[in-house]
């Protein structure tokens, strides 16, 4: 067997998160290695021309199996959820055929929840990285281009959604943005530590707009 090929920090989180789902993609790897898609693609190639990666099976080799945290100290790569809007959209569709006119509630319900999951992954220190992260991971996961804008003096802010890939003559659009509007409001919530956060729709895609956008105000805790 030849030697091994040099491996950073980098190399190995994205080897221990391939190791722990062998089905991920890149852009699962990207988020939960918290590295960017194009550097996962371009390392996970490398690692595959090394020998590194024996397949993209996966099957490692044993000495880098070796060097590889046990699983169970992974367990926090478990709790991320990993969501996307291709995914999301078969979601809604599905839990508006059976729930009708009570899906929006519902799915508004489950934003919340990833939004606090997204929260639990980082430290923050403030309010303007806050919604960096949010901003980001928004558009990460496919959800088209995020702009936030905020005003801390008076808690007052908008969020815009431009190119949602979800289809605009649709009933199911209206009811996927009460998914994002949740994901962004468990977020902030958590993060800043507060239940007290109104949300109003200024725009609407499925009301005939080229955008979305929500205003917001957020309360002292």
């Amino acid at each position: 067997m030849k030697a091994l090929a040099t491996l950073d920090e980098t190399d190995l989180k994205i080897l221990a998160a391939l190791n722990l789902n062998p089905k991920s993609s890149y852009e699962d790897i990207s988020y939960v290695a918290d590295v960017p898609v194009e550097e996962v693609e371009k390392r996970v190639k490398r690692m595959m021309d090394e020998g590194v990666i024996l397949n993209y099976g996966l099957k490692l080799r044993e000495d880098v199996l070796n060097m590889l945290p046990p699983k169970e100290s992974l367990k926090e790569f478990e709790k991320k959820i990993v969501f996307k809007a291709r995914d999301v959209a078969g979601l809604a569709s599905e839990v508006n055929r059976v729930f009708g006119t009570g899906s929006g509630i519902i799915l508004n319900y489950a934003g919340i929840g990833i939004g606090q999951s997204i929260a639990n992954e980082k430290k923050l220190s403030n309010k303007e990285e806050a919604f960096t992260v949010i901003r980001r991971a928004l558009e990460e996961r496919g959800f088209g281009e995020v702009f936030i804008e905020f005003d801390p003096a008076s808690s007052f802010g908008r969020i815009l959604f431009k190119n949602m890939p979800f289809p605009k003559e649709n009933q199911i659009h209206e009811v996927l943005e009460m998914l994002v509007r949740g994901i962004f409001q468990g977020f902030v919530c958590k993060v800043l530590k507060t239940n007290k956060i109104s949300l109003s729709e200024e725009q609407c895609v499925a009301k005939g707009n080229d955008v979305c956008i929500f205003a917001f105000k957020i309360e002292s805790p």
